[in-house]
C-alpha cells in the first residue's frame, strides 16, 4: 500500500495538475514509463494529438442552436431562413451526438497539442500451440480543469443537468422541421412551436455560459481521486504481475575490494565510537565443513604452484597428431619423431629454475615432476570392425543385469506379457519375496538408499508443490498491458489512440478500467455512455461477482451515468470492457474536478481493494 501511496502523491502533489497536452502531463507520462522500466520492462510511447480541451466545442454546438432557433421565426426575413435553420440546427445535433458517442466532433478539428500513452506488455513465454489470454489494464493520467457543474452546490443534479442539455439540443432541430413542412397546420400553431424552439434553445444558454467561464476562470485540479488513484491502483496491479528483475544481472566483481588501515577507517567515519578494531592476517585460518576433519584447521591453504617459465614452456614436448584414413584403409603410419637430441622434463624444468632462482634456490616442491617418456606409445592397429564385441563381455564391463536387478533366467519378453498394461508395470508382488509379482523392473530395482518406497512419489509431491507455491500460473502466464492514457478528460482521446493503432491486435483482450478508485463505495460499472448506455462485458462483469464473492471483497455493481471513461470508447466500437469507479452516496465520483480532489481526501483501502480486485479478475480470467 505505501508504494501504490507514493505513486498517488508523486502524480498529485509533486507533479500537480496535469492538463492535457501540457509539460506537466508530460512528466506525468515520463513518471509512469520510469516505474516500468525501474521493473524490468521497456514500455511504448504512443505519441498522438489531441485538443487542449473540450469546453470549446460544446460552446459552438450551443452556439449554433440557439442561433438556428433564434434565426427561424417569421420576424426575420419573413422566415425565409427556416429551411437553412433547420439544416444548421440538425448538423449540431448530429456531430455533438458523434461527439458525446466519442466519434468525431467540432473537437477534433480544434488547435491541438501533442500527448502520449505510456503502454508497457508484460508477455509470458507460452508453450507450443498455446494462446495466452491477454488482459489491458487501463488507467488515465491527466487531470480536469474545475466547472461551476461540479461546485458541491450543483453537481448533485449533474444527471438533470446533463440530460437537459441533450434533450435541448435535440429538441430544437424537431420542433423546427415541424414548423417548416408544409402540414395543414394554422400559421398561429407553427407560432407557438417556434416559440417552443426558441425556449429550448435558451437553456443552452446556461452550459454555454458555465463553459465559457471553466475556461476564462477556472483552474486546474490536482487529481488525485481522478485520476492519480487509478494510476496507483494500476501500478500496483504490475507489480504484482510482473517480478522484480534479477538482481545479480546488476553484480559486477572486476573491482577488488581495498584494505584500508584503522586511521583511514576512523576518519572516514565508519567506525562507532568506542569500538575496537581486529584486522587479521592475509594467511587467516580457512574455516572448513565439519566433513573435512582430515584437513589440519590450523595450516595454511598451499597455493597452487606458479607456471614454468616461458622458455620452459616452448620445449615442453608436442602431441602428435594422428590421421585416420578411410574405413577399411591401412592405418597410416604415424610421423616419426625428429632425430634431434631430447632432453627430459626434469632438466628442462631444473635448468630454468636454476636461472631464476640462482644455484642454491629451490622450487618449493613436495617432489620433483615425472619424467616424460619422449617415445609415446604406439596406438594400437585398428580394424573394420575392431570396435564391435558381438555378444562378448569386456573386462570391467558394468553388468546391465545386476543394475536392473534381474537374473540370467529374466525373460523380458515374457514378463512383458505378464505385465499386460502399462498400469500393471510397477504392480507390488503376492508373495514376500515378490517372486510371483512382477514388481518394478527398470531403472533402480534395488532397495532405497534411505529404505523409503514411497521417496520417489514424496519428492516428486514435494517438488510440484514448492513450485506451484512459488509461481502463480493462472496470474504470470497471462499476456497482460498496462496502458497509461492521457488526454482522457478531453474527450477519451488517449484511449481512442490507442483503439485505432492496436484495435486489432486486442480485439479478443478483456480491457479493465480504473478511474476514480480514491474514495467511497467501489463498484464494478455495468454500463455507461454519455449518449448510448452501453453495457459492460458480460465476462467481466460475471468475473467481478464471482472475485468479490469469493474473495469477500466489497464491491457492488452500479451503472454510471456521468462522463465517459476510457471504457466508453472500447465498448462502442465492440471490445469487452468494464470499469471499476468508486461511488459516493448520490453515485458519483467523491470530489469530482473540483479543487478538493487532493492526496489527503484519498482513502487508501480503496485503492488497495481496487488493486486486489483487478489482480484476481485476472487471474481469473
Amino acid at each position: 500500500m505505501a508504494e501504490m501511496m507514493q505513486h498517488l502523491t508523486a502524480l498529485a502533489d509533486e507533479i500537480g495538475p496535469r492538463p492535457a497536452t501540457t509539460d506537466a502531463e508530460h512528466r506525468a507520462a515520463a513518471y509512469v514509463e520510469s516505474v516500468f522500466v525501474a521493473r524490468g520492462v521497456e514500455p511504448e510511447i504512443q505519441e498522438f494529438d489531441a485538443p487542449r480541451t473540450y469546453s470549446w466545442a460544446y460552446v459552438i454546438y450551443h452556439l449554433l442552436t440557439i442561433v438556428s432557433a433564434v434565426c427561424a421565426g417569421a420576424w426575420l426575413l419573413g422566415g425565409k431562413l427556416m429551411p437553412a435553420a433547420v439544416a444548421l440546427s440538425a448538423l449540431s445535433a448530429v456531430m455533438m451526438f458523434l461527439d458525446l458517442d466519442t466519434r468525431w466532433g467540432i473537437s477534433s478539428i480544434l488547435p491541438k497539442g501533442p500527448s502520449q500513452n505510456v503502454i508497457a506488455r508484460h508477455v509470458p513465454k507460452a508453450r507450443r500451440n498455446e494462446k495466452l489470454k491477454k488482459v489491458i489494464v487501463v488507467a488515465h493520467y491527466d487531470s480536469a480543469r474545475s466547472s461551476l457543474a461540479f461546485s458541491p452546490g450543483m453537481v448533485g443534479q449533474f444527471g438533470v443537468t446533463f440530460t437537459l442539455m441533450k434533450t435541448c439540443t435535440f429538441l430544437v432541430p424537431m420542433l423546427l422541421l415541424i414548423a417548416a413542412l408544409p402540414l395543414p397546420i394554422p400559421t398561429a400553431v407553427k407560432t407557438y412551436i417556434w416559440y417552443a424552439a426558441v425556449a429550448a434553445s435558451a437553456y443552452l444558454v446556461i452550459p454555454m455560459l458555465i463553459n465559457i467561464h471553466r475556461e476564462l476562470a477556472m483552474p486546474f485540479v490536482a487529481g488525485a481521486g481522478d485520476n492519480a488513484s487509478g494510476v496507483a491502483a494500476m501500478l500496483g496491479v504490475f507489480h504484482n504481475i510482473v517480478p522484480e528483475p534479477d538482481s545479480s544481472r546488476f553484480v559486477t566483481s572486476q573491482f577488488t575490494a581495498t584494505r584500508h588501515s584503522e586511521d583511514v577507517a576512523r576518519e572516514a567515519g565508519v567506525v562507532p565510537e568506542g569500538a575496537a578494531l581486529s584486522y587479521s592476517s592475509g594467511s587467516s585460518e580457512s574455516l572448513l565443513p565439519d566433513d573435512f576433519d582430515w584437513a589440519d584447521s590450523g595450516s595454511q591453504i598451499p597455493s597452487a604452484p606458479s607456471a614454468p617459465p616461458a622458455r620452459a614452456r616452448a620445449r615442453l614436448p608436442e602431441f602428435e597428431t594422428i590421421e585416420f584414413g578411410a574405413v577399411g584403409s591401412p592405418a597410416p603410419t604415424p610421423p616419426s619423431r625428429s632425430s634431434a637430441p631430447t632432453r627430459s622434463l626434469d632438466s628442462d624444468w631444473a635448468d630454468d629454475a636454476a636461472e631464476g632462482l640462482g644455484a642454491t634456490g629451490t622450487l618449493g616442491m613436495a617432489e620433483p615432476p615425472r619424467t616424460m617418456d619422449p617415445t609415446p606409445e604406439q596406438p594400437p592397429k585398428r580394424g573394420l570392425f575392431s570396435g564391435l564385441s558381438f555378444g562378448r563381455k569386456k573386462k570391467d564391463e558394468p553388468d546391465v543385469k545386476g543394475w536392473l536387478g534381474v537374473d540370467d533366467e529374466f525373460d523380458a519378453r515374457k514378463a512383458g506379457k505378464d505385465i499386460g498394461s502399462w498400469d500393471n508395470f510397477g504392480a507390488e508382488g503376492e508373495g514376500d519375496d515378490d517372486t510371483d509379482g512382477f514388481g518394478w523392473k527398470g531403472g533402480w530395482a534395488g532397495d532405497d538408499p534411505i529404505e523409503d518406497v514411497e521417496f520417489a512419489a514424496n519428492e516428486a509431491a514435494r517438488i510440484r508443490r514448492r513450485v506451484t507455491e512459488m509461481v502463480d500460473r493462472d496470474l504470470f502466464e497471462k499476456e497482460v498491458w498496462f496502458v497509461a492514457t492521457g488526454a482522457e478528460e478531453v474527450g477519451t482521446v488517449g484511449m481512442q489512440a490507442f483503439l485505432a493503432q492496436y484495435g486489432e491486435e486486442v480485439r479478443d483482450a478483456l480491457i479493465i478500467n480504473i478511474d476514480n478508485v480514491g474514495a467511497g463505495q467501489l463498484s464494478w460499472v455495468t454500463a455507461e455512455g454519455m449518449i448510448r448506455r452501453y453495457r459492460a462485458s458480460a465476462r467481466l462483469v460475471g468475473l467481478a461477482r464471482r472475485v468479490s464473492r469469493e474473495q469477500e471483497i466489497l464491491v457492488k455493481p452500479r451503472v454510471y451515468k456521468g462522463l465517459s471513461t476510457d471504457a466508453t470508447p472500447a465498448l462502442a466500437r465492440g471490445y469487452k470492457a468494464m470499469t471499476i469507479m468508486a461511488f459516493d452516496s448520490k453515485g458519483l465520483p467523491v470530489n469530482w474536478h473540483w479543487k478538493t480532489d487532493t492526496s489527503s481526501e484519498i482513502e487508501p483501502e480503496v485503492v488497495e481493494r481496487a488493486t486486489e480486485l483487478v489482480t484476481s479478475m485476472i487471474r481469473d480470467a
